[in-house]
């Protein structure tokens, strides 16, 4: 987490800021403003804070560094940047008694009274429609660079791995010069959110194929959509995420995908099969 300043005067007029952020021995969140934010908070046009949010503490202090922000610095305009928006994959209620958290994380952010939130390829138009003053940064940035690799040169099908990606996926397809597109179709359990089919509806051109996402997690997904494609072609399989958590790691994609495309990589992974398009968030 860091603050970019704009100065109202001075040679250099954006600086770069990185606050202390810990946590107290009873989990409560610390955030304290370095010296060189303060001194020049007479200075300030604006404060952009740049917020890579990847659990619940960071969350807390986000809230706590916003607020320090303002006491320095009282009627500046505060900017948030947040590529992963956290709660989005909770956008409605599947079943009695849970909470609708995509809204409440977004009501948390709204309480804050940002100038403006940019996010970046977000899960959910939910979070989209319930965060105020939002801009959003299109997959389209980092895909265009990912289809500039040598193994794409001779043409490659965008694949959406569930059919409530297809709209999204043929969009991102058109804006990239009209690129080949498929689908499948993927049937979850509502109770247990397990995986009991995936298939393809449609033919898979013979080139080959980067399935496109907004999130990898424990990418059992991804699992099950190359077993299914294995069934219908041989042509190798690329993987395209802009949010890759990677929780159970690598390895569980390895023996199905030839390469792995990331913006944002929450592993700091060396491993070569991976490739960070976004080194701002390596």
């Amino acid at each position: 987490m860091d603050i970019i300043a704009e100065l109202k005067r001075g040679t250099q007029r954006h600086q770069r800021f990185v606050p202390t952020c810990t946590e107290f021995a009873g989990g409560e969140a610390h955030v304290v403003l370095p010296a060189e934010l303060l001194a020049v908070a007479e200075q300030l046009r604006s404060v952009r804070i740049r917020a890579w949010l990847r659990n619940a503490l960071q969350v807390m202090q986000l809230i706590m560094l916003t607020d320090a922000v303002r006491r320095a610095a009282p009627n500046v305009p505060v900017h948030l940047d947040m590529p992963y928006v956290p709660y989005a994959r909770q956008d409605r209620v599947c079943n009695p008694g849970e909470a609708l958290s995509a809204k409440v994380f977004c009501d948390l952010i709204n309480t804050q009274g940002y100038a403006s939130v940019t996010i970046t390829d977000p899960h959910s138009a939910v979070v989209t429609a319930l965060i105020e003053r939002v801009s959003v940064v299109d997959a389209s940035v980092f895909v265009r660079q990912v289809l500039d690799a040598d193994v794409f040169s001779g043409g490659v099908t965008l694949l959406a791995p569930d059919a409530g990606a297809r709209g999204r996926v043929e969009s991102l397809a058109r804006r990239l010069g009209d690129r080949d597109t498929a689908f499948a179709e993927k049937r979850r359990d509502p109770n247990d959110g397990r995986i009991v089919e995936m298939r393809f509806p449609t033919r898979l051109p013979e080139q080959p194929i980067l399935v496109v996402d907004d999130i990898c997690d424990g990418g059992r997904t991804f699992i099950e959509l190359a077993r299914a494609a294995r069934e219908v072609t041989d042509q190798p399989l690329y993987l395209y995420v802009t949010h890759g958590i990677f929780s159970r790691g690598l390895d569980a994609l390895r023996g199905d995908y030839a390469g792995v495309f990331t913006a944002y990589d929450w592993t700091g992974s060396s491993d070569p099969m991976l490739t960070v398009i976004n080194q701002q968030g390596a």
